[in-house]
């Protein structure tokens, strides 16, 4: 009887303290921005001490972030990667595909879709140019954030806090060139590169959104710059954006 009463206390203890973790990392999703200890606490009415204890396993499973300065939490990158295998298992990629096929044969060119995984993107669809010169990537090629136009434009929309855990490990130079990149990012929404990861290659990229306005992805369109240079990608920048808007409202 008391073996039974010590296993029931148990399970007590742990359905409350996993309880408690989902109610902090639900929190967190809500907040606008990252938030500090006193602050969850208060508004979860859970102990400092305990929210402390179950940020800090939180934080070594990668489920959240610790702001090095200020010490506050977010979600931890980890939810990146669980959204996007939840797109890929519930086959919304058929519902994407159409449109992909359709900026390929409109545009000509190589058409792609990143997904943010982690700290870098990949690529997770790509429909090749018919042409007979065509360019490339390959399915789960990863390339981080700060480089090329596709990477860029999921970099530029990205949370205060997860920009800058890409920015703050780069040289003090590169991090002064890519903020102003970002800023124009943010209004005009595509970026474009020209040979800048590949000789002879430049692409046009528009971010793509998912539940609550947040950015997931990419869609990217190359070439070779001798046929896919600026001047014809800015021939199909509205058809992008259109694209990328209609891609964006089918995983809302």
């Amino acid at each position: 009887m008391e073996f039974t009463r010590r296993i029931l206390f148990m399970n007590s203890k742990i359905s409350t303290t996993v309880q408690r973790a989902i109610k902090i990392i639900n929190y967190l999703n809500e907040a606008p921005g990252p938030q500090g200890i006193k602050t969850i606490s208060e508004n979860l009415n859970i102990s400092p001490p305990i929210t402390h204890r179950i940020l800090a396993t939180l934080k070594m499973e990668g489920l959240v972030f610790q702001e090095i300065n200020s010490k506050k939490y977010s979600l931890g990158t980890v939810f990146i990667d669980y959204a996007n295998k939840i797109i890929t298992d519930i086959s919304l990629i058929n519902l994407i595909d159409p449109h992909l096929i359709n900026l390929r044969d409109e545009t000509k060119e190589t058409v792609g879709l990143y997904m943010l995984t982690g700290m870098v993107r990949m690529c997770v669809v790509e429909h090749e140019s018919k042409q007979e010169i065509s360019r490339r990537a390959g399915v789960g090629n990863r390339i981080p954030l700060q480089l090329g136009s596709s990477g860029r434009v999921i970099l530029a929309f990205l949370s205060e806090d997860l920009q800058g855990q890409v920015l703050n490990v780069l040289p003090e130079e590169e991090r002064n060139l890519l903020r102003p990149k970002l800023d124009t990012i943010v209004d005009t929404r595509f970026s474009i590169n020209e040979e800048e990861l590949t000789k002879n290659v430049a692409a046009l990229s528009a971010p793509v959104f998912g539940a609550k306005g947040k950015v997931i992805g990419a869609i990217s369109i190359s070439g070779p710059v001798f046929r896919w240079n600026k001047e014809t990608m800015e021939q199909y920048i509205p058809l992008l954006l259109k694209t990328a808007e209609e891609i964006s409202k089918s995983l809302y």
